[in-house]
């Protein structure tokens, strides 16, 4: 669902049944409780893996048997000090060059090279998964690929605080990057002072300590060698954005990294910006699922759940209170 010029007038309670459509939440389950969404989803929602698909032939040398064993390790969760990894890692491997390419194919693209690394996603609003980037196996790929200086960035505001970091992906044209970037910086520090969390004596329990809602606005650019991968994994999480290039898009990113619909271009306005927050921050609904999967997210290297103190666990999924 896209959020753009004169449809900032949607109703709230639109994007609030939107947030749980286009995020993909099958089976999921609404229920009101007195933790704002982006909260919950810090503390309870586990990440959506990868899927990293390495094409080989056989014919490997030492070192890219230890880059393949590397990303074994990450999906298997026991990386010897790699952090915690969403990821999920096939090895499809043939002596026939042709055998590999039409696999390969019906995953969206054939290997320049051998071996080949095929990493693919499931946007929002689409039923199947996506090629999100390719190259070749490296240590160097790999590394780019599990995180970014950005990636880190973002991820420690929100365990630090941020009920949403809102990311800027610039269009490359200055002044109208300028301009949009100015109105979500004003509207987020209006919105700071003015949203309420959800009410708790409403639900007949004490106050929940939340922290002062405290929003942050990141620049991206698209030109960041660094952070390309970054690009790539935004610019699919839902299925047309790439058609959007020329225009400013803003990411609203919260939880552990998942990532709210895009406002784009003109979408860029108080009235959007406004019933995002209104949902992510005060709204009352605690959105669990029966799969486990909170829909669109980044690739992160984080032990999310290291870091989080959950604030009320009566609220968690099979809690009794949240049911």
């Amino acid at each position: 669902m896209r959020w753009k010029g004169s449809r900032a007038a949607m109703a709230a309670t639109v994007l609030a049944l939107a947030v749980a459509a286009a995020c993909g939440w099958a089976g999921a389950q609404i229920a009101t409780c007195p933790i704002p969404l982006y909260r919950y989803a810090l503390e309870w929602w586990e990440r959506e893996p990868y899927e990293v698909y390495v094409f080989c032939d056989g014919a490997l040398t030492d070192y890219e048997r230890a880059v393949i064993e590397r990303l074994e390790a990450m999906a298997a969760g026991d990386g010897g000090g790699e952090r915690a990894v969403n990821l999920r890692m096939r090895r499809v491997e043939s002596e026939s060059r042709e055998r590999l390419d039409s696999h390969a194919a019906v995953r969206g693209e054939v290997p320049e090279s051998l071996p080949w690394m095929v990493v693919h996603y499931r946007p929002v609003g689409a039923n199947a998964r996506t090629p999100v980037w390719s190259g070749a196996l490296t240590d160097e790929n790999v590394d780019a690929l599990v995180d970014s200086p950005k990636r880190q960035e973002i991820a420690d505001l929100l365990l630090n605080g941020a009920a949403v970091v809102w990311v800027f992906l610039e269009s490359g044209n200055e002044a109208a990057d300028d301009e949009a970037f100015q109105i979500l910086e004003r509207e987020l520090t209006r919105l700071e002072a003015a949203l309420e969390p959800p009410d708790a004596g409403a639900f007949g329990v004490e106050e929940i300590p939340l922290p002062d809602l405290r929003f942050e606005a990141l620049r991206l650019s698209r030109e960041a060698s660094e952070e390309s991968m970054l690009v790539n994994m935004l610019s699919r999480t839902e299925p047309d954005l790439e058609r959007y290039a020329n225009e400013p898009i803003v990411f609203p990113i919260f939880g552990r990294g998942f990532v709210m619909n895009a406002l784009v271009g003109g979408g860029v306005n108080p009235g959007m910006i406004r019933e995002t927050a209104e949902v992510l921050a005060a709204r009352s609904t605690c959105t669990m699922t029966q799969t486990g999967n909170p829909g669109a997210g980044l690739l992160t290297a984080m032990n999310w759940a290291d870091h989080i103190e959950p604030l009320a666990e009566e609220w968690a999924p099979g809690g009794g209170a949240a049911d």
